[in-house]
């Protein structure tokens, strides 16, 4: 390492980079002598995938002047990029090829490569995939030869969708290399398994998974599907209940893998094996897992290890029938966006081979993408968190737009947002949250463009007897602005009439409070039900619906004063009226000024209420009506 860093401070450039293997590829050795001796390397640009050495090691080295590069961030520099400190590229694990064969070309590149075979070839160990092209582009090539380093096959196939030939083992001659380095040292182990408090939920994942899958099972029940699972324990949770129902899948290919594999594998559950086409082997570009996988892989013929830039392209990908790609998100929004990179507005991970896989797998004929999580997390206080959002914060990195769709699965179940508007996804979406977080996430929905309505009622235009055309939609969190405006237009008469009392001020009725709670806070369209009529951003009617202590739900209507006439009560009865069937509301009541209020009164006896005086007040009407006894009349806007 010291003649590395003194090759790297002969280079006259402004750009020097020194490329580093990651994943479980790394090379502790090496990453050691770069925290203990970073001065050595200062203004140097250490390029690295899914750094997971130690945290501190890599702050030390960044104070005495490295920097770190990475285009998928790993613990090991995860605050430092947040921080600043580090580089992200952001990029498709597809386009990390490119990125070392152009602008991030190295000068130097460490490679972590097997023992040569009799014809002097090494592989380039478990980081493969992504080593192989920064490795043979750079200038300058060390191999760093580990006698614990397995060495994949090495051989060539023909793939007759794509009329292509491909060298499997990303091997190179240890004649490429200016220096070689002999060491026998342990390799890097990274198995990944669901935390023991989240197993149970993390089988239930899988189980959804795999009965969807079940339906295109054959006769035997095998399925006809190449799976691609991507990085997280559910992904590997799939493969492990695969093997424990003793159900083969037509074969893998996948960015990476772990030991979930090896269970398909060793069970015999992988059938396209065996050929010699390069699909009738199990491709893979590099792994996570531990040396019962590392050595099951060793010069074993059936694993085709690939270049990244091969193994995550979605036009190669496409060409694997029912593919299926698995991958795990840290949030999704109701409509699709999935954000895999980044917990609020810091950066946790980043996009990997999430993207190219979804796409390939949506191109392929009888594929589908899957984004598989959790329906919570725990934050460091222990309280739950939906990872099921609205909407993601200002600063979300969206791994997936809503224009890929995918199927998503939690714990709760399956919700396929394919060829849907984003009024289903939302339903959809709303079945797989955490129970107590559906009833907020609905609201928070409903205030979104395309969607308002959802998990009620959906919006209607309907027109007025001046001929206007109004929207008439359930009320949401945001009206609070628009209803502030439009109290002040209810006249004192209309304001007696509505709230039944004459000494009831504006000021009363549009403080804030009391605007959140009607809006907001008690808005939940089960206990609490509102719609408005609305023109232009300006509301122009409101109707609430109330339950009350006991179980009838109270009605109240205003308009504006200067729309008498226009039929605006009679729209948002019928809205009421259908929301009332569809919630399972049994009867509605409403207080009515007798005298004051005549159209309210005709309004109710109109749709067959029981219209009565009030035995204890004369100046008021009791209005009663069951649902089952009440009767639009002729004309009433009613939903779709």
């Amino acid at each position: 390492m010291k003649y590395v860093a003194g090759h790297l401070a002969r280079i006259e450039s402004d750009l020097k980079i020194l490329y580093l293997p990651g994943n479980t590829g790394l090379i502790p050795l090496v990453e050691s002598w770069i925290f203990n001796n970073a001065h050595q390397l200062r203004g140097v640009h250490v390029f690295q995938t899914l750094a997971l050495g130690p945290a501190h090691g890599w702050s030390d080295a960044v104070a005495q002047g490295v920097i770190p590069v990475t285009p998928f961030i790993g613990p090991g520099v995860r605050e430092l990029v947040n921080e600043g400190l580090a580089k992200n590229i952001r990029c498709n694990l597809s386009q990390v090829p490119r990125l070392v064969r152009e602008h991030w070309k190295p000068q130097v590149a460490i490679a972590h490569v097997s023992p040569p075979d009799q014809y002097g070839r090494v592989t380039l160990g478990l980081n493969a995939g992504l080593d192989y092209t920064a490795v043979r582009s750079a200038d300058f090539k060390v191999a760093v030869v580990n006698e614990q380093m397995p060495r994949w096959h090495i051989g060539m196939y023909y793939d007759p969708p794509t009329n292509r030939h491909f060298e499997t083992g990303c091997a190179m001659s240890l004649s490429e290399f200016d220096i070689v380095v002999h060491i026998n040292e342990p390799l890097h182990e990274h198995k990944m398994s669901p935390k023991a408090d989240q197993q149970e939920q993390a089988a239930a994942v899988a189980e959804h998974i795999f009965t969807m899958l079940a339906e295109y099972a054959d006769e035997s029940g095998d399925l006809p599907h190449t799976l691609q699972l991507g990085i997280g324990s559910i992904p590997n949770a799939v493969a492990g209940t695969l093997a424990a129902a003793n159900v083969s899948v037509s074969s893998i290919w996948s960015e990476m893998f772990s030991n979930g594999v090896l269970d398909l594998y060793r069970n015999g559950l992988i059938k396209r094996l065996g050929g010699t086409f390069l699909r009738d082997h199990i491709v893979v570009g590099f792994v996570l897992g531990d040396k019962d996988l590392y050595w099951e892989m060793h010069q074993n013929p059936d694993f085709a290890v690939l270049p990244q830039e091969y193994v995550n392209d979605p036009a190669l990908i496409k060409h694997n029938p029912y593919m299926v790609s698995i991958n795990s998100t840290i949030s999704a929004s109701v409509t699709g966006e999935i954000a895999a990179a980044t917990m609020h507005r810091r950066y946790h991970s980043d996009v990997g081979g999430q993207n190219d896989f979804a796409l390939g797998a949506s191109w392929s004929e009888g594929g589908v993408a899957i984004i598989a999580f959790l329906s919570t997390a725990t934050l460091k206080n222990g309280s739950l968190v939906s990872k099921i959002v609205a909407t993601h914060p200002e600063g979300t990195h969206n791994t997936i737009s809503a224009d890929l769709p995918v199927v998503v699965v939690t714990e709760y179940g399956v919700a396929d947002l394919r060829m849907v508007d984003d009024r289903d996804r939302v339903l959809r979406m709303l079945t797989i949250a955490h129970p107590d977080w559906r009833q907020y996430l609905g609201k928070m929905s409903r205030a979104l463009p395309a969607i308002q309505g959802v998990d009620t009622i959906s919006p209607r235009l309907v027109s007025l007897r001046n001929g206007d055309r109004v929207i008439l939609r359930p009320a949401t969190h945001e009206d609070v602005s628009m209803i502030k405006s439009y109290i002040p237009q209810l006249s004192a008469q209309d304001r007696e009439t509505r709230y039944l009392s004459t000494g009831i001020t504006i000021e009363s009725l549009t403080d804030p409070e009391r605007l959140k709670r009607l809006y907001d806070t008690t808005l939940d369209f089960i206990d609490h039900a509102a719609f408005v009529v609305e023109k232009e951003d300006e509301v122009l009617g409101v109707a609430h619906a109330y339950r009350t202590s006991d179980g009838l739900y109270e009605l109240s209507f205003s308009r504006r004063s200067d729309l008498a006439g226009q039929g605006i009560g009679s729209h948002l009865m019928c809205v009421l009226y259908d929301w009332a069937r569809k919630c399972g509301v049994q009867t509605f009541r409403a207080d009515v000024l007798s005298v004051a209020n005549p159209r309210m009164i005709s309004l109710f006896r109109l749709w067959k209420f029981s219209v009565d005086r009030n035995p204890d007040d004369p100046t008021l009407s009791d209005v009663h009506g069951s649902l089952k006894e009440i009767t639009p009349p002729a004309g009433c806007s009613r939903a779709a």
